[in-house]
């Protein structure tokens, strides 16, 4: 009984390094597997969208007589992660998460406001603040909307 097991046992693995011989030998030498150029998990992920993405334009009114006017100024600004061409995207990011979405809202037509002038700086900003759309202007003209532009802090006074 015991070389009727042995031979049994024996005749089984000879088959299975046969097997084994066999497959090692039709891979031509290569021991690496490629997957499919369509497979997901091989093609590199994009980085998530920024969780703020806006577009912010600065310009100068021409004041006759008041010298020579700065040249506008047009920058982009990412935040979560901070970035763009922003001069410094890491401070507007937390002046912005400081003011939130309410520092992008207008100035209600029928706030009191002063009679001053606080430059000639105009800024239009576009695109969105996490789920929030972004299109407003902001000034300096009047009280109001100085207290507007001046709370935007280093979005747009770097």
């Amino acid at each position: 009984m015991r070389t009727q097991i042995r031979a049994t046992a024996l005749a089984r693995s000879s088959a299975l390094a046969a097997v084994l011989l066999a497959a090692a030998a039709c891979g031509g030498g290569s021991t690496e597997v490629a997957a499919p150029a369509d497979d997901p998990s091989t093609v590199p992920s994009e980085s998530p969208a920024p969780e703020t993405e806006l577009s912010i334009e600065i310009d100068y009114r021409d004041d006759a007589g008041a010298g020579e006017t700065p040249e506008p100024k047009s920058w982009t600004l990412t935040c979560s992660p901070a970035g763009g061409d922003h001069p410094d995207p890491e401070a507007a990011c937390a002046a912005l998460e400081e003011v939130g979405a309410e520092g992008f809202e207008e100035v209600p037509e029928d706030a009191m406001c002063t009679h001053i002038m606080g430059g000639p700086e105009t800024a239009s900003v576009t695109g969105h603040l996490g789920g929030t759309d972004i299109d407003t202007e902001f000034n300096k003209a009047g009280g109001c909307e100085l207290d507007r532009y001046d709370g935007m802090g280093a979005v747009l006074a770097p």
